[in-house]
């Protein structure tokens, strides 16, 4: 049975209609302000999956802490539905189950164990600003607490499923120095591909994977500490002259910071988005992963810096050999080719992508293009074309002196009278004193033939 969970009421959703709002006749009665009569609407349907659609355009919705659109959204067991600043819990009770005990953890050693870990995998972060993208739905979780449990019950942050997940599987737990990985399942918990031996100390970018499910994890960058004071008195050297400083650059985004794979081999690249306007023009954004988010807030893997793009604004993802853009209910929209996108559009190549005020060109470089759909422009293989046919022997010319032999066998049929177009044809193809020679030729050869008989 599906149902939601808010301070320990519960409210079931059977199949059909069931509506969240103000209005007493809601079965999900909420009184908080802001509330609408009716604010949203959750549907069952017979196999007891369960989707979310907002009642009323106005209304707002986060999952995940993600804003709802227009779209009919599934919800998933462990989801987290927010209303007005108050949270309902979705549960499946045929994926639901009892805690796991976690092992106790020696921070100390972990942390003196995990530093060599986070150098070699990425930039070490601080202790803040820590988040999860799943790189399966888009979705994203901030670690907003002391720490971000991940496993297969309900009661977990993340809710992960599968039969390779604990219950209680791991969590990110938030320390001074960082954010630590903890592992408390039985088939392990992996890092970069890596499994985690205990504990590990996140670096941003890492990936996560917890059964299936491989999870993208931000936090912001640790601050740079100042070298120390010379204690030694006395003249100072003199440092060498300071760098000019770098060219001003984009914001690099997670995509850019995210050089290599899980797997730690070069990622390829997929596709390329042209940008055509705005602080970015001329310059092309590389696509190496099958999703990726664009928005204007850092931890997206591409950042757009301009106003009229949203801090979350849309996500591309690869479906089947098809690319697809959706927009994530941003402000000023996202276009394809200058229609509105609704929902999620199919990509083709060379088509004009526009977010908000920025205009970029869409250029993939997988297998993908060869099967999207749409219009667009693709590049044609050379044409290859078949042999032409021989052209047809000529006819053999008549011979300027026929020999005896030979016109000794053809005789019998110069005689016939069928014998006299060829004679004509002959007249008509010879010049001068040639033709008139093998017409003598062939009288004299009849007559004598006519006396022999």
């Amino acid at each position: 049975m599906a149902l939601l969970e808010m301070g320990g009421r519960k409210f079931t959703i059977p199949a059909g209609d069931v509506f969240l709002g103000s209005d007493p006749g809601c079965a999900i009665h909420l009184t908080m302000a802001g509330v609408l009569p009716r604010h949203a609407k959750l549907k069952g349907l017979p196999d007891g999956q369960v989707v979310i659609t907002k009642a009323v355009p106005e209304a707002d919705v986060l999952i995940n802490g993600v804003r709802l659109g227009a779209e009919p959204t599934p919800l998933l067991h462990g989801d987290k539905v927010e209303v007005m600043g108050q949270e309902l819990t979705f549960v499946d009770e045929r994926r639901s189950g009892s805690t796991q005990y976690v092992q106790a953890m020696n921070l100390p050693e972990a942390m003196a164990r995990a530093q060599v870990d986070a150098k070699s995998s990425g930039k070490v972060t601080g202790n803040t600003g820590g988040r999860v993208v799943s790189l399966t739905d888009g979705r994203e979780y901030a670690i907003a607490g002391a720490s971000l449990v991940f496993g297969r019950d309900a009661t977990c942050d993340v809710v992960v499923t599968g039969k390779d997940v604990s219950r209680r599987h791991a969590e990110i737990v938030q320390t001074p120095k960082g954010y630590l990985a903890v592992d408390s399942s039985t088939n392990g918990t992996f890092v970069n591909e890596v499994r985690v031996e205990g504990q590990r100390l996140l670096a941003r970018a890492d990936v996560i994977r917890i059964g299936d499910e491989n999870f993208r994890f931000y936090a912001d960058t640790a601050p740079q500490v100042a070298p120390p004071p010379n204690p030694k008195p006395g003249p100072v050297a003199s440092a060498p002259p300071a760098a000019p400083p770098p060219p001003s650059q984009p914001p690099a985004g997670a995509g850019e910071r995210l050089k290599s794979t899980m797997h730690g081999t070069p990622a390829p690249v997929l596709a390329n988005f042209l940008v055509r306007s705005g602080a970015l023009k001329g310059q092309r954004l590389v696509v190496k992963t099958p999703l990726a988010n664009i928005g204007r807030a850092d931890y997206n893997d591409f950042v757009i810096p301009d106003e009229s793009v949203s801090t979350t604004h849309a996500k591309l993802q690869r479906r089947e050999g098809v690319w697809v853009l959706v927009d994530l209910d941003s402000t000023n929209g996202t276009f394809v080719d200058g229609e509105r996108v609704k929902g999620e559009t199919p990509l083709s190549p060379g088509v004009t992508v526009r977010f908000g005020d920025i205009s970029l060109v869409f250029e993939p470089t997988d297998d993908a293009a060869g099967v999207a759909k749409g219009g667009g422009t693709r590049m044609l293989e050379v044409m290859k074309p078949s042999a032409p046919p021989p052209p047809p022997a000529p006819k053999p010319a008549a011979p300027p002196a026929p020999k005896p032999a030979p016109a000794a066998k053809a005789a019998p049929a110069k005689a016939k009278p069928k014998a006299k177009p060829p004679v004509a044809e002959q007249k008509k193809k010879g010049k001068g004193c040639g033709g008139s020679a093998a017409v003598l030729v062939l009288a004299f050869i009849a007559v004598v033939y006519w006396v022999l008989i």
